[in-house]
């Protein structure tokens, strides 16, 4: 057993986190376009219906995951004397602990199932429940990789996983199987991640428990793991409560209109936020260092998100019509508002990491307790108003809550949004006349579907060209990422 900090070795300079950055979108992309293209092949075999049922499934599991993957990861990260004893101290924890979580579940599913009145739903959750002892092994993985900033193996594992599970998924949606091809879907999407990451990386867990380390890691981990409970119980609840009020069609609708802008979101923020954590961490003791880490992350966000949440909410009617069918056009309002709700999202996450990778555990609590009791006050108010209302009650949740971070990171360590905001804006003025163009483009006299691939095309090229002429300097900082890796590449 090595007594050596884990992830010490690795360097934080530009060339580190580019590499690692360009990695982890690598990574994202190559999933979300498997994902996208199995989902599209699943939403058209399966009805609106049995989304439904699978959504309900879905809010219970990823709300115990929580419980398995919040808290400790972030600890590991944050620790800088952290040894492979502290590794193997939180898996054996971790293991335990998801057993006895599975355990509880296995025999309280038949109560949900009767709440909502869905007998299918107590062996659905049982078997998407396995997801939890997995990932109760697969988050010290994420830990250690994210230590050492070795993300190009996270490329492999999830690449592997997302294949693997998606033809798993057609073949049972094929042979009607419904609900069932999209949890097996879901378990085998974790099982071959957690299989392939235990090939690629040297870390393998021991049966070795210390009391001592563990107290030190709890009450940090315990605070990061209720901020991440609260958090996911303010965006769930939303579905909860529509599947409870409304019928399993509007909640397929309201869970798929979300679904899309939220798989290219949280792709791309969790391939800058998964190496900006550790990064930031690593530079605590450095406040002009870390305000500077946080302003680039934000440009880079901006110059990203910024266009494909505008371009995608320009042409939403056209992409489900196309890709999905006319059964599932009353999503395309809900696409629209979470196309915006992503963009705040995305941002609000950046900004999340800060108060973290400072060590401030306490106060990502009690801004995640706030964070909850906004979104429970807006749903409240907008659950009498319909299904709609709801959505838009999600938006302006997003908008506040962004602004709470802004406001605590001046508190912490004087980070000037304002001037970070000023020096986006051409991001913003890029990605308005990009969106003013697509829509004109809209009214072309041609099948739909060629108007389309013309609106995407048109898009992507006017906002290179305007970020061009305008001068931006994320676009050229974006296209070192790339040249910093293929250079990385010819010295191999």
């Amino acid at each position: 057993m090595s007594e050596e900090a884990v992830g010490s070795e690795a360097k934080v300079n530009r060339k580190t986190v580019s590499t690692n950055i360009l990695w982890r979108f690598l990574e994202r992309f190559g999933a979300y376009i498997v994902s996208f293209i199995v989902s599209i092949v699943l939403a058209r075999i399966l009805d609106p219906s049995t989304y439904g049922v699978v959504a309900l499934m879905t809010v219970v599991i990823t709300f115990l995951d929580v419980f398995v993957t919040g808290g400790f990861a972030n600890a590991l990260i944050y620790d800088k004397t952290a040894t492979d004893k502290d590794f193997n101290t939180l898996f054996v924890f971790n293991v335990c602990f998801s057993l006895s979580l599975y355990v509880a579940l296995f025999f309280c599913s038949p109560l949900i199932a009767e709440y909502y009145a869905k007998p299918a739903l107590t062996w659905l959750i049982r078997i998407a429940g396995i997801s939890l002892l997995i990932n109760g092994i697969k988050n010290l993985q994420y830990a250690y990789v994210a230590k050492k900033l070795e993300f190009k193996k996270f490329f492999f594992a999830t690449i592997g996983g997302t294949i693997a599970s998606g033809i798993v998924g057609i073949i049972l949606a094929i042979r009607g199987y419904g609900a069932w091809a999209l949890v097996v879907q879901g378990v085998a999407n974790h099982f071959v991640d957690s299989l392939i990451l235990w090939i690629v990386i040297k870390w393998k867990p021991k049966i070795q428990f210390s009391f001592k380390l563990f107290k030190k890691h709890f009450s940090f981990g315990l605070k990061i793991l209720i901020y991440k409970i609260i958090y996911n119980i303010s965006n769930s609840i939303r579905q909860l409560a529509i599947g409870k009020k409304y019928s399993d069609e509007d909640l397929a609708f309201y869970n798929r209109g979300k679904t899309y802008p939220n798989m290219i979101g949280q792709n791309i923020t969790s391939s800058v936020n998964s190496v900006m954590y550790p990064v930031l961490a690593k530079t605590q003791d450095d406040k002009k260092r870390f305000n500077e880490i946080l302003e680039r992350s934000f440009k880079i966000n901006t110059f990203v998100m910024l266009p494909i949440c505008v371009g995608f909410f320009c042409v939403a009617e056209s992409f489900i019509h196309i890709l999905l069918g006319a059964k599932w056009l009353p999503a395309v309002p809900y696409v629209k508002i979470f196309c915006i709700v992503v963009y705040f999202n995305s941002v609000e996450a950046i900004f999340s990491n800060g108060p973290m990778a400072l060590g401030k555990s306490t106060a990502s609590m009690v801004l995640g307790i706030l964070e909850c009791l906004i979104n429970i006050g807006l749903l409240i108010a907008a659950i009498p108003f319909g299904v709609m209302a709801i959505g838009y009650s999600m938006l302006i949740s997003s908008a506040i809550n962004c602004l709470i971070y802004f406001i605590y990171l001046w508190h912490l360590s004087r980070f000037n949004f304002l001037k970070c905001f000023v020096d986006s804006y051409d991001s913003l003025l890029v990605s308005i006349l990009m969106g003013v163009l697509v829509i004109a483009l809209g009214n072309i006299s041609l099948p739909f579907y060629i108007v389309f691939l013309i609106q995407v095309v048109a898009g992507i090229f006017v906002y290179f060209f305007l970020s061009k002429m305008f001068n931006n300097k994320s676009l050229p900082y974006c296209l070192s990422l790339v040249k910093d890796l293929r250079r990385k590449k010819k010295n191999k």
